[in-house]
């Protein structure tokens, strides 16, 4: 009896094992050969796959850096390095404007770089090295946002581009976490016309928004004549004698609580350099900050011109009348 009990564990662990062993070979997953593997394998810019990339900077005078590269998927490992051409793509930014209905344009020239237009994917990985895409926000010259395309240009192998994953689009634009430019000296400038104004024991003549004092300031017409006076636009055109390029305009308003109303909301700055031809620089909504009672407005592309004028569209509680103590240009 002992010897039975002792021999038939044994017995059925071995058959068992034999069983398992039987049953694994059997259910091993078969191999199944990929006819023409190459056929299915691509490479790709990763970054391209979740659409345009927004970058807001800050701006400064350095280089801020944006790291890209290329990706390799397929059915079998790499077999031999891939050495990849990247570049710079003007010529996709109509393809996009087109498809998303948009009018961006490349920044200006000496605002972006890449570091490299050469990377290389290494045998049996599937991610190559990095380049980056360099901005100085600074060069940018403004606020306005621009695109540039980084786009697959030519790749060592047979190995096609992805359909859709080519070119990688990142938006670009500054933005200012203090103001960087001193205002421009006003001693010189001049009203070169205006659209109205009053007299008023601070001031109320056009003149008096660009005479260096905040105390005085000019008032569009208030008093009725007939029952009417003159609604919006209320505008001053000043001829600053030479001609200057413009970043933006700080806008200083009559001060006291009781005078709010009249801080301008909507404001139009137009620049020219012969007070004929005019070209818009922005439209802006403001308020008035409680500290200084004023708004500064950044254009969006700086931009050069002798003359400025400065519209007010509507001012803060929709009345028809406004009052400007200063305007600086910057």
């Amino acid at each position: 009896m002992t010897n039975k009990i002792i021999t038939t564990p044994r017995l059925i662990t071995t058959g068992s094992l034999l069983v398992l062993c039987l049953l694994f070979q059997n259910c091993k997953k078969p191999a199944f050969k990929v006819e023409d593997p190459e056929s299915y394998a691509h490479v790709f810019m990763p970054l391209a796959s979740n659409g345009a990339i927004t970058k807001a900077l800050p701006i400064k005078d350095e280089w801020i850096s944006s790291s890209l590269g290329v990706g390799y998927g397929g059915p079998a490992e790499l077999s031999q390095a891939i050495d990849i051409t990247l570049e710079i793509d003007p010529a996709s930014i109509a393809t996009y404007n087109e498809q998303n209905n948009t009018s961006y344009e490349l920044p200006p020239a000496g605002s972006y770089r890449l570091s490299g237009d050469q990377v290389q994917i290494a045998s049996g990985k599937n991610g190559s090295n990095s380049v980056s895409l360099d901005i100085n926000p600074l060069k940018l010259g403004g606020t306005r946002a621009y695109l540039v395309p980084v786009s697959i240009k030519t790749v060592s192998s047979t190995l096609t581009v992805a359909a859709g994953l080519k070119t990688t689009y990142f938006i670009v634009n500054g933005f200012y976490e203090t103001n960087p430019f001193a205002p421009y000296p006003i001693s010189d400038w001049k009203i070169h016309d205006y659209s109205d104004d009053d007299y008023d024991a601070i001031g109320g003549r056009a003149p008096y928004c660009i005479d260096g004092d905040v105390n005085t300031c000019w008032l569009s017409t208030y008093r009725r004549v007939n029952g009417w006076r003159p609604g919006h636009p209320h505008y001053v055109t000043i001829d600053m004698q030479k001609s200057q390029v413009l970043h933006g305009i700080k806008l200083y308003g009559r001060r006291g609580a009781s005078n709010a109303y009249l801080f301008p909301k909507t404001v139009q700055i137009e620049t020219s350099e012969d007070a004929v031809t005019w070209s818009t620089a922005g439209i802006f909504t403001i308020a008035a900050s409680s500290d200084e009672t004023a708004a500064t407005m950044y254009l969006e592309k700086s931009v050069a011109g002798r003359y400025m004028k400065v519209t007010v569209l509507s001012s803060a509680t929709g009345g028809e009348t406004t009052a400007v103590a200063e305007i600086e240009a910057f």
